[in-house]
């Protein structure tokens, strides 16, 4: 038995590597095209996007290896029905359980590597992501090099370039400033370049004018310039901190939410449907793979394919995958259906062990019942 789970569990590993690549390559592939285009549109290099790929990974992962390995479950256990290697087992007196066994010992090495990426790799992965990607939106270089647009630096901080010049300079420079409404700033200049002044960026713009408005008293305060240097670290230092979103929160953070946090950008019902949706999504790679077990173990083999059992299988690991994902967005909405997300998944489960032990279940209800002898 030991060569033998040595054998199966050889190649189940084998093909479980082969899908999830495949799948993950796939995944990229569509993924790829948007973020390709959030790379030109904040005219960004090739360095940012590979970072976005990678950080991408790692995100969808956690659904990629359970289909991966329903997937290969269902390969490997085929082909040895086909190759009537099956028949030799249980021939052999190797029960239709003790033949799952090294899929079941491969399906709990995946859910402990599940529960490792939702609980601490997938969040820190998004966190890097949405982080990654307000960096390239809020990046000065990338705001000033989009000249005929209205650039939001951040809140009430809004700027403006009529054209780029040789040199990168820029031309026809509007920079308007409301974050204190009590007195907006607007700037108006003919050109200016950015430069680094001991490691700080800043914005130097040439003959122009600076108007100041007070509002209390109606004043208006003008002074032309013919430089003027703008702090362009200052401008962005006074955004808002930004408030992570529940799949970027780690484990402590959603069962210990920040109270700024629950009131501002996710209700309590958000935060407890993320964290619902951590703890089932590795018990997926359990139902896929006892789906495509009792799809090829439970009943008899046919050399001729199981054609129908696969597309069962598929037809059943493809609607456990959109009960999931559809129970997961509804219970953020309605919190009393959570056990339904946990029901989506364990009961294929149940169902699948006892199609796995129909046979022994058979052979016990046949035995028969002991003669009872009269004293």
């Amino acid at each position: 038995m030991g060569r033998l789970n040595l054998y199966l569990l050889r190649q189940l590993i084998v093909a479980l590597l082969f899908a999830s690549v495949a799948v993950t390559f796939v995944i990229l592939f569509t993924q790829s095209f948007r973020l390709l285009s959030l790379v030109i549109d904040n005219s960004s290099t090739m360095w940012f996007f590979f970072r976005l790929i990678a950080l991408s990974v790692p995100t969808f992962l956690p659904l990629v290896l359970p289909l991966g390995l329903g997937v290969a479950v269902l390969f490997v256990y085929h082909k040895l029905a086909v190759d009537s290697e099956l028949v030799v087992m249980r021939a052999a007196g190797v029960s239709p359980m003790r033949q799952a066994l090294p899929a079941l010992i491969l399906t709990g090495a995946i859910v402990v590597l599940g529960y490792f990426l939702t609980l601490w790799i997938t969040p820190a992965a998004n966190r890097h992501l949405v982080a990654l990607e307000y960096n390239m939106h809020d990046n000065f270089a990338v705001l000033l090099s989009r000249p005929g647009n209205f650039n939001d630096i951040t809140d009430g901080l809004t700027f403006y370039a009529r054209a780029r010049g040789t040199g990168g300079a820029l031309e026809g420079i509007l920079m308007h400033d409301v974050r204190n409404p009590a007195m907006p700033v607007t700037i108006m200049a003919e050109r200016g370049q950015v430069t680094n002044q001991n490691g700080q960026p800043e914005l130097v713009v040439f003959n122009g004018k600076r108007q100041e408005m007070n509002i209390a008293t109606g004043q208006l305060s003008q002074l032309a310039f013919d430089q003027y240097t703008l702090d362009i670290n200052q401008m962005f230092n006074n955004a808002t901190t930004r408030l992570a979103e529940p799949r970027e929160q780690t484990l402590g953070e959603l069962l210990n939410p920040n109270t700024e946090a629950v009131n501002q950008r996710s209700t309590h019902e958000r935060l407890m449907a993320e964290l619902n949706e951590r703890a089932v999504t590795p018990l997926l790679a359990i139902s896929y793979a006892l789906i495509a077990l009792a799809a090829i173990l439970s009943g008899e083999f046919n050399r001729r394919g199981m054609s129908r059992r696969i597309m069962g299988a598929a037809a059943a690991i493809v609607i456990v995958q959109v009960a999931n994902m559809s129970l997961s967005s509804l219970i953020v909405r309605q919190s009393w259906l959570t056990f339904t997300l946990y029901l989506a998944v364990l009961l294929p489960i149940a169902i699948c062990i006892a199609l796995l032990n129909m046979e022994r279940l058979r052979a016990i209800l046949r035995q028969p019942a002991p003669e009872v002898t009269a004293a």
